[in-house]
């Protein structure tokens, strides 16, 4: 536990622990997508809770096709930046680091686009989505420069690095994936084409920001609507894409599975998909998944009742060598002082999550 609770640094991402506050989308915003108070509590809590790196939930990069709802916050004008301001000052000021996550919804979204036309399953209230539209040379170039101005926004207020979402079938994620990507030009067919947007984003950013300025990118086998799909399926195609992703100027890898200490490809050994992933990129690696608590992501939100765990199994990912950093997701909403709990030992006295406090959490 000691290796866990002291400080370390990436390049300039200096961290007091290696524990990292999981993106948790809350859409709490104003509708303008603007941060509010309340917001800025929020992760300054956390920060007072002593976690390491906090990765802010999901912000819309622009106000077209990025965001799902208006209420989820945005990285894109003057308002929007200066209220995000606000919370990375708070941060610092209790000696967090801090990174925005970079979100497009893609298909998703309130105005969907995609790599492909597609009709989309009905939303948890019932009411149809709107169709998605393929994307076309217009789009783009405009979510290209969106992703570069949210960047470099990012980096003018500030942040301590980047987040860029590219998990859980969201407009990046869709693209790798055979089933969501049916394009028949350079964007699609082989593994090596449906990369090919998700990495021009990344060298469009690592271009447009400071050299040692840190990129996170995060990536799923899993996607919202297909909670068992395997993008890679096996080591050999995951090497292709951590080979890009490194290439093109990523600097950290964040692994997102329901479960950190699961095997990754159970047919050939018991190392977990951060493990694979780090040992074959050589870039540092953030696991989570399931840490502190009893349920998998895609069972949380229901009726049945979130138990606290030791947070043990995903330490020892970082003693082994599978993990550099640890992030904590639904342990922390519950729990803002979590990093102080656990390490003192009392990780029994963690309150258990319940999908409840996400109404009026500060």
């Amino acid at each position: 536990m000691q290796q866990i609770f002291t400080p370390i640094s990436f390049g300039r991402l200096q961290l007091r622990n290696r524990i990292v506050m999981a993106p948790m989308t809350r859409r709490k915003a104003k509708k303008d997508g603007i941060p509010t108070p309340e917001i800025v509590e929020y992760y300054k809590r956390r920060a007072q809770g002593e976690v390491g790196l906090i990765i802010s939930e999901g912000t819309g990069i622009d106000s077209f096709h990025a965001y799902d709802t208006l209420t989820v916050p945005r990285f894109e004008n003057d308002d929007q930046l200066a209220g995000w301001e606000q919370v990375v000052n708070a941060i610092h000021a209790e000696g967090s680091a801090f990174a925005p996550q970079l979100w497009h919804t893609g298909r998703f979204a309130d105005n969907p686009i995609g790599p492909s036309a597609c009709k989309m399953p009905e939303r948890g209230d019932g009411t149809l989505r709107p169709e998605v539209q393929e994307m076309s040379e217009h789009h783009f170039a405009q979510v290209l420069e969106a992703y570069i101005n949210a960047a470099k926004n990012a980096e003018d207020i500030g942040c301590d690095a980047i987040e860029i979402h590219g998990a859980h079938g969201y407009l990046l994620d869709s693209f790798l994936s055979p089933v969501t990507n049916q394009r028949q030009d350079q964007y699609g067919g082989s593994l090596e084409n449906r990369l090919r947007f998700p990495i021009e984003v990344v060298k469009a950013i690592r271009s447009a920001v400071a050299k040692d300025f840190p990129i996170i990118y995060r990536f799923s086998q899993w996607q919202l609507d297909d909670y068992n799909q395997l993008k890679f399926q096996n080591p050999q195609e995951l090497q292709v894409w951590t080979d890009a992703l490194k290439n093109a100027g990523v600097d950290i890898l964040h692994v997102s599975t329901y479960d950190a200490t699961a095997p990754g490809f159970p047919s050939v050994n018991d190392k977990t998909l951060c493990g694979w992933t780090k040992e074959l990129s050589g870039l540092s690696c953030i696991a989570v998944g399931k840490v502190a608590v009893s349920l998998t992501f895609n069972n949380a939100y229901g009726e049945e009742q979130d138990e606290i765990s030791s947070p043990q199994p995903a330490f020892d990912l970082v003693k082994n060598g599978e993990a550099d950093l640890i992030a904590v997701g639904r342990s922390l909403i519950a729990n803002p002082d979590w990093v102080k709990i656990v390490k003192r030992g009392d990780w029994k006295q963690l309150r258990s999550f319940n999908k409840d406090l996400l109404k009026d959490l500060i």
